[in-house]
């Protein structure tokens, strides 16, 4: 028997409770990824502000791709850790993650 979509697989394996808490969770990782995108847009607006960098400078500095580059100041890019550490020693700041219970 065939599979008819996808949301009707997971409905006929998971319970509703399942599905519900794998939303939450879905839910919490997307809030947290936007929280730490918009904090590193704010940080690198800030820098380039008070430095008077420019997009081609910035690029060079960061030793990335100009389309990498839009997309960390759009809050679009997926950031690793070894980007998050050069921005970091870039703007000559350390990252401090503060983790607290998200509000409702």
């Amino acid at each position: 028997m065939p599979i008819k979509n996808f949301q009707h697989y997971v409905e006929k394996r998971l319970t509703t409770a399942e599905i519900k808490d794998i939303e939450r969770h879905a839910t919490l990782e997307r809030h947290a990824l936007k929280t730490l995108q918009q904090d590193i847009v704010n940080v690198l607006a800030d820098y380039v502000a008070k430095e008077g960098v420019g997009f081609s400078e910035l690029v060079r500095r960061l030793n990335a791709s100009p389309a990498h580059v839009v997309k960390i100041q759009k809050g679009e890019a997926n950031i690793t850790l070894a980007s998050l550490a050069r921005i970091c020693a870039l703007l000559g700041v350390s990252p401090h993650l503060v983790f607290s219970e998200k509000s409702n």
